[in-house]
């Protein structure tokens, strides 16, 4: 029978892992990080991390699941602070400067990982982009209320090309404060990112509805 606190002390020994890991693979990319190294900043076995996460990959996953799943609660957390009508979610995407601000780790990850594609890694790129797919999801189903089409699947469409655009607009105003920090206006920003994803929401709209659905398309 395992000891009392035993398991409360396995997921404080994870968490020290995934916070250093975190932190080594932001500031010096993913090549430069050895297990090593974040057995060292961890004050953990080498052989305990590969016990818990299989290898240096299955770590990497797990530290941008965990990276991307603070923010989004975050993000959720925040929502639910912005006194506007719920079903207004131009407004509450316009709100979401101060969660932002307080550095969204998952996306420093996730561009710095996908950059280091040359070091021929398939697995970190491959990591990236289902985090990627997640945060996607989950901002198309955000859309789906504001996105007036009667086919499902042309709804659907527009939903996932709303939600990928608004990523890479995430992508340039996180690298915009990285280089231009005092200059960032991140509340300006993310007024313009609501705007203009409302704006290109009308145009995919009406641009589907002038195109006939394909046949067998799901209603």
């Amino acid at each position: 029978m395992a000891r009392p606190g035993r398991h409360a002390e396995g997921a404080r020994t994870r968490e020290r892992v995934l916070e250093s890991a975190s932190k080594l693979m932001a500031s010096h990319g993913y090549a430069a990080t050895s297990m090593a190294r974040i057995s060292r900043e961890a004050g953990v076995n080498s052989a305990s991390i590969f016990w818990a996460f299989g290898n240096k990959e299955g770590l990497l996953a797990a530290v941008m699941e965990r990276a991307a799943a603070e923010f989004f609660q975050s993000v959720r957390v925040r929502a639910e602070h912005i006194t506007v009508p719920r079903e207004n979610v131009w407004e509450r995407l316009a709100g979401l400067a101060d969660a932002f601000s307080r550095g969204p780790e998952f996306l420093r990850l996730l561009l710095v990982l996908s950059l280091e594609r040359r070091d021929g890694d398939p697995s970190v790129l491959e990591a990236a982009r289902r985090v990627r797919t997640q945060a996607v999801a989950g901002l198309a189903e955000v859309y789906e209320p504001e996105v007036e089409l009667a086919n499902r699947g042309q709804r659907r469409a527009v939903c996932w090309e709303l939600a990928r655009f608004t990523l890479m607009l995430l992508d340039g105003v996180f690298v915009a404060g990285q280089i231009e920090s005092d200059s960032t206006d991140l509340t300006r920003a993310f007024r313009s990112i609501a705007a203009g994803v409302r704006a290109t929401r009308d145009h995919l709209v009406a641009e589907t509805r002038a195109t006939p659905p394909t046949q067998g398309a799901t209603r």
